[in-house]
């Protein structure tokens, strides 16, 4: 027992220092080279790149059981089935269901509790089934150990697939960015699959109690949402705009590194035992009743927070926005608000702008020449603008135009922000007021466009000008 916990120890600081290097090694090739790719080579390029931390973790825990190896494919088979519920059930149910991107930048303390009720025990609760429900009964899940090993590569099996989705939904990302991204995410999920781990190992081995199993998801699910949480904020050090990624690298090693030492730890302190296949009978309805808490708690505040707005006012003109977003300035604007606890830099946004009628409208006065007129003053101040539709609509009984267009949006420091251009697809509503003509634009990443459709046409039905 003792000397595979030496091994254990002595693999998982090898294989933290081989993600740190791989990471650390293509950022600065990528930084030093300027190398670059578009299209499809980018995406299969960062695809590969969320793939080797997970084949050096898988290794590592592999190769540091090998006094009593485990057979291959159940530690394989783990981790695929850590991908598989995250595809089929943590991103739907994060994303579609309880919609935590939406809610989760209203204030600090919303932003602990859901990241510890969403994120945290909607994540810790499939990596222990990813466990609990496969090998757990297994006669080669055979010493407590087995369990953070097993908890460790469903954790890596999450974290891969939410890499490649990152990668794959933004159509490819900065090669030396997304290194460091994707190896914070392998470290912190990989530890924290290996604190559900640590429960159930104990839970097989030793009679624990019928809160123990309950207790250790609770816990996972708390580090988890602090670790989410802080993760998110770290690489923003110094400034919104200044972005550095390096920082959450650095964290991620300490949270990872820390965990593990302390898992070893209280697993070198454990008397002897004679561990069997024989596992204690731990009741499985308090799991299952503190996770039923915990997301209907969840339930009940995001809905709490989806029905807040906020109303912003200037000269007559106001528009009505979700209360997780912040008031922003853009040039030209009247007024102005984007969601930045979700997108950052480039999340989505809202603004009102006048121009006076007699410099879009012709002497005919027609909407058709104000839309082309607008269209042309936009194409000159945005970068790639290209004219999706235009169409003719009615808004509060008044005519009124449509116009849908597509544009890049680079970050306020260019390349030194270490972010590329974002493209935004975006609808400006024109609609006369006496002697001006008000124009409010809605503008979002393009992945996420259709996908605020419900949110886009509110904040339009609610936007009042003279």
């Amino acid at each position: 027992m003792q000397n595979h916990l030496r091994v254990a120890r002595e693999s998982t600081w090898f294989e933290i220092g081989g993600v740190v290097a791989f990471a650390a090694l293509v950022a600065i090739i990528v930084n030093v080279t300027r190398f670059e790719l578009s299209g499809a080579p980018l995406v299969l390029a960062g695809i590969v790149v969320a793939i080797v931390p997970a084949l050096l973790w898988l290794s590592a825990f592999y190769r540091q059981d090998r006094i009593e190896p485990e057979p291959r494919q159940f530690v394989i088979g783990v981790f695929i089935l850590g991908a598989l519920l995250y595809q089929a059930i943590g991103q739907p149910l994060t994303r579609e269901i309880f919609r935590a991107q939406d809610w989760l930048g209203a204030n600090w303390v919303i932003a602990i509790t859901g990241s510890i009720l969403v994120g945290g025990l909607i994540t810790q609760f499939l990596l222990y089934a990813a466990v609990r429900y496969s090998v757990f009964n297994s006669s080669e899940f055979d010493q407590r150990i087995d369990g953070i090993i097993y908890g460790a590569a469903a954790g890596l099996g999450y974290a891969t697939m939410q890499n490649i989705q990152y990668v794959v939904g933004n159509g490819g990302v900065n090669l030396g960015i997304g290194a460091l991204t994707i190896a914070v995410e392998a470290l912190s999920l990989a530890s924290l699959g290996g604190i559900s781990g640590y429960f159930l190992g104990r839970a097989k081995f030793d009679k624990m109690g019928a809160l123990w199993l309950p207790l250790g998801l609770a816990l996972a699910a708390i580090l988890n949402g602090g670790v989410d949480l802080v993760l998110r904020q770290v690489p923003f050090i110094g400034g919104d705009l200044n972005v550095n990624p390096w920082y959450g690298l650095l964290v991620g090693v300490v949270i990872a590194g820390g965990t593990f030492f302390v898992l070893f730890r209280m697993m070198n302190r454990l008397p002897s035992a004679i561990e069997t296949t024989t596992s204690a009978d731990e009741p499985e309805w308090i799991v299952w009743l503190v996770v039923a808490m915990g997301l209907a708690a969840a339930w009940l505040v995001r809905g709490n927070i989806l029905e807040q707005t906020r109303v912003a006012t200037v000269a007559q003109v106001s528009i009505s926005y979700p209360a997780t977003w912040s008031r922003a300035s853009e040039p030209g604007a009247l007024v102005a608000a984007m969601d930045r606890a979700r997108g950052g830099i480039f999340g989505a946004r809202v603004s009102v702008r006048q121009s006076p009628r007699a410099e879009l409208f012709s002497a005919s006065g027609a909407m058709t020449d104000a839309a082309l007129n607008w269209s042309l003053a936009r194409g000159k101040e945005l970068i790639a603008y290209r004219l999706l539709e235009t169409s003719e609509t009615k808004w509060q009984g008044r005519d009124a135009t449509r116009i849908e267009y597509v544009f890049l949006l680079d970050a306020p420091q260019g390349s030194a922000a270490g972010a590329l251009p974002a493209l935004m697809r975006a609808v400006d509503v024109l609609v006369v007021g006496g002697d001006q003509v008000y124009v409010l634009t809605f503008a979002a990443p393009s992945s996420e466009y259709d996908h605020l459709a419900d949110l886009r046409e509110r904040i339009i039905a609610t936007w009042r000008v003279p």
